[in-house]
């Protein structure tokens, strides 16, 4: 699995997180493991979520994802 995979199966059970909740969760449940063997950071989060706009949504350090985002919206409307 790569790590936007991985981190979009654990958006889609937790619903949106700090980019430190999912380095935390990710290197938790090793669904995404380095090839160095070393722990996912924050920061990578942070790139990796920003690589990808059609999926993450970023509010500060808080991400989501963009279709539970637009399911949202229209469920309050």
């Amino acid at each position: 699995m790569k790590l936007h995979e991985a981190i979009v199966q654990l958006l889609r059970q937790q619903g949106p997180l700090t980019t430190s909740e999912i380095a935390t969760m990710l290197n938790e449940n090793q669904w995404y493991r380095k090839k160095d063997g070393s722990p996912i950071t924050p920061y990578q989060i942070h790139g990796r979520t920003t690589n990808y706009p059609v999926l993450f949504g970023r509010q500060g350090t808080t991400v989501f994802l963009i279709d539970q985002f637009n399911d949202n919206q229209e469920s309050e409307t």
